[in-house]
């Protein structure tokens, strides 16, 4: 079978849903015509993208993969398709992502009044991925996240400014012993399990939960589910899984505690990633100014 793009779409479905019931739903197709189409997918793969479990259903590795490739194709596809070619007058339409968080939701709602370009917002899954679109200027801008000594270093041809450090949280069970206190020693997290994002080349989890943990005395103990969906992750803190992090500024979920951790050992850096050709490039003060409204009204400031 030939891929198409209508099939990447639904491994996209798939994996931001986390089921194939709402992945039908969101794509408007029956659940059998949905398993069906992921059955001929991975079928031309050879091998399974998806683990199924009672909870939904997580990409494998070779489907991390696979998604990864397949986001960057329909971004691709997308902006293709939605591109104006400019007139002898007019702006050149402008693209901007970015990882979850508080700025691109600031941006989407502040930035088209602001400019006189057509602009379109969309999101990565990865703080890697994004970088990467703005390196190969198939995005002009990004918003991006990553952790303070274990970030990415800025490709050729991409401007980065630090927009502000916060604090990463850790999200617990509600019932935890340790959620009544405002703020937890992470040496008294020694005997849980973590769980973590899938591996992302702009932003290294792992080494930063592993030198933090070193400091307090102890090797954490990591889940094998690499889950990206903060709300999948919280939903399964509050079975009792495993703990994990977030942003400071990250909204609490039902049935979970988010708690600073004493002295603050991990750091997020908000930053703002732009391609020094795009046209974006000379409104960049503009850009800067709305980013750090953004920081100011909805991040945790470090003490």
């Amino acid at each position: 079978m030939d891929l198409e793009l209508r099939h990447l779409r639904i491994l996209l479905a798939i994996a931001e849903a986390g089921s194939l019931t709402r992945a039908a739903a969101a794509l408007m197709l029956s659940q059998p015509a949905m398993t069906t189409q992921l059955r001929r997918i991975e079928a031309s793969f050879g091998q399974p993208l998806f683990e199924r479990s009672a909870r939904g259903v997580v990409p494998t590795r070779a489907g991390e993969l696979v998604i990864s490739h397949a986001r960057s194709a329909v971004t691709s596809a997308d902006r293709i398709r939605s591109y104006r070619l400019r007139s002898a007058d007019g702006p050149e339409p402008v693209t901007v992502g970015g990882s979850s968080g508080p700025m691109l939701s600031h941006l989407t709602l502040h930035l088209p009044a602001a400019l006189s370009n057509p602009v379109s917002f969309v999101q990565f899954a990865s703080t890697g991925e994004a970088m990467d679109q703005v390196a190969n200027r198939s995005i002009d801008a990004a918003c991006l996240v990553d952790l303070d000594g274990f970030g990415t270093t800025p490709p050729d041809g991409v401007a980065v400014d630090i927009i502000g450090l916060e604090p990463v949280v850790v999200i617990l069970p509600a019932g935890h012993p340790l959620a009544a206190k405002d703020r937890i020693d992470l040496a008294g997290l020694a005997d849980e399990t973590w769980l973590l994002p899938p591996n992302d080349p702009g932003c290294d989890d792992y080494g930063a939960l592993v030198v933090a943990c070193a400091a307090a005395g102890f090797v954490p103990k990591l889940s094998p589910h690499r889950i990206g969906d903060l709300s999948i992750l919280c939903d399964l803190v509050a079975q009792g899984v495993g703990l994990t992090l977030a942003q400071g500024s990250a909204r609490a979920r039902e049935g979970v505690a988010m708690r600073r951790l004493t002295g603050d050992p991990l750091l997020g850096r908000h930053l703002l990633a732009l391609h020094r050709e795009s046209p974006l490039f000379g409104t960049r003060p503009l850009l800067l100014g709305l980013v750090r409204d953004a920081f100011e009204a909805r991040c945790v400031r470090s003490d």
